[in-house]
């Protein structure tokens, strides 16, 4: 099985995942404690994860995949990525607001084409 986006009937299949970045937000508190040599701390687990993802297109029809791919995360829409390679990187995900999308032309052959985004995950 390939790597796929979903959304609905939507599906984004990229010939290869270029890369994939995330990270979560720590969120315990530590409270520094005056005439104490060791603070309290406010234990909360970490935050969703975030990231960006980048997708390879490349085949006679990777300028149109790719477009195609960028005018699906354009949607106001829950996307859901499914790997069976990459089992860790599965998710549920939006873009979120002030990110950016973009689709580029590789440089090295010029046959190829990237799309990029942030992402950050939510619950399915």
């Amino acid at each position: 099985m390939a790597d796929i986006i979903t959304s609905g009937a939507s599906v984004i299949a990229p010939t290869i995942i270029l890369g994939y970045e995330s990270s979560r937000e720590t969120r315990t508190v530590v409270h520094p404690i005056l005439g104490r040599p060791a603070p309290d701390a406010t234990l909360r687990p970490a935050g969703l994860r975030t990231g960006r993802l980048e997708l390879g297109f490349s085949a006679p029809t990777a300028e149109a995949d790719s477009a195609a791919a960028e005018t699906i995360l354009s949607t106001a829409s829950t996307f859901t990525l499914v790997s069976a390679d990459r089992t860790t990187a599965q998710m549920a995900f939006v873009l979120p607001e002030g990110g950016r999308l973009a689709r580029a032309l590789e440089d090295a052959t010029r046959n190829a084409w990237v799309v990029s985004f942030g992402w950050a995950e939510v619950s399915p």
